[in-house]
């Protein structure tokens, strides 16, 4: 297989996906990826974590958190689930929450809250907002 930058970022989300929740030793997930490049988006750099928003079971299972007339910058995350021989997991559970474009949290509600299951190759898919600036939190999505 040719080597290039997208298959070494494919296979970089993907050990990073595996090895975050799996705990995966294998080549891929000790390949050396360039560094991620500093970025800033105005705000001071985050020091201090506060804890929450929580999972929340019975969440809506959907690849779409993404509603129509959201507030915020459309993002598309791919990625796979792999087992520690890295053979895709088919059917694995991934549950996703985050924040809005403003970063606020639904806690009453399940908006931008959903899970989904690998396919058979064990990817997933999911379509959102790039989440808004939380206080004392970096961006994310969980």
């Amino acid at each position: 297989m040719v080597d290039t930058p997208t298959r070494r970022a494919v296979l970089g989300a993907g050990a990073l996906v595996a090895g975050s929740l799996f705990g995966i030793e294998s080549s891929v997930a000790q390949a050396q990826l360039p560094p991620t490049p500093a970025c800033r988006d105005g705000e001071a750099a985050t020091l201090a974590q506060t804890e929450g928003p929580y999972f929340k079971p019975s969440s809506p299972e959907r690849i779409e958190l993404f509603e129509e007339g959201m507030a915020g910058q459309p993002i598309e995350l791919v990625g796979f689930v792999l087992s520690r021989n890295c053979k895709p997991i088919s059917g694995a559970l991934l549950d996703f929450w985050q924040a809005d474009g403003r970063g606020q949290y639904d806690n009453s509600g399940f908006r931008l809250r959903g899970h989904q299951f690998t396919d058979a190759e064990g990817r997933y898919r999911l379509r959102s907002v790039v989440p808004g600036v939380y206080p004392g939190r970096t961006r994310h999505i969980h």
